[in-house]
């Protein structure tokens, strides 16, 4: 009966969350009511509220879900595996593409992808500070943010296109950006 009973939750947050999808595509998340989001899932509020306490809380738990997941393909791919990080990372939205989609839209104007992006860079990119060759080296900052940011457009430029290529292929065209060498760490 439990699983029976997991089945069924899992299939009304899918129906709130592709409801939630298809009136962002229409309006931001701070102008839908939980009426409208109910209404478009085929609910009632009152289930709507068994999960979340509002659309705008909606979208920010499920952003940050997929944020802690992709801290943990962070976390196994340590050590510079840019392949394996990259190869986890598309294979994640591409098994999951309702949160490839959740992450293109903004709440108070800031994307799941900026803060994906902030977060790998407070996170991955940071974590070699003392390794850098000149901590005052304000190219290196901007480096930082190119190589982030970038990487994270072709995720989404990835996902809004259908996701046509393979996750292997998207990891391989990922890693071919990278700059060949380390040129702002110590040798």
């Amino acid at each position: 009966m439990e699983e029976k009973k997991d089945r069924r939750i899992i299939r009304t947050k899918k129906l709130i969350v592709d409801a939630l999808i298809s009136i962002l595509k229409e309006k931001s998340v701070e102008n839908i009511t939980v009426s409208e989001l109910a209404k478009k899932a085929d609910i009632t509020r009152a289930t709507f509220y068994q999960y979340y306490k509002s659309p705008v809380e909606m979208l920010e738990t499920l952003q940050n879900e997929i944020t802690y997941d992709v801290e943990g393909i962070v976390l196994e791919t340590e050590g510079g595996d840019a392949y394996g990080f990259f190869n986890r990372l598309f294979n994640y939205f591409y098994n999951n593409p309702q949160k490839g989609k959740l992450l293109s839209f903004p709440i108070n104007n800031i994307s799941g992808q900026e803060k994906i992006g902030n977060n790998l860079h407070e996170k991955y990119m940071l974590r070699w500070k003392d390794e850098f060759q000149d901590k005052s080296l304000k190219q290196f900052e901007y480096y930082r943010y190119y190589i982030i940011f970038g990487c994270i457009s072709v995720l989404e430029n990835w996902v809004q296109k259908g996701m046509q290529e393979t996750p292997e292929e998207m990891a391989e065209t990922a890693v071919s950006f990278l700059p060949k060498e380390k040129i702002y760490l110590k040798k």
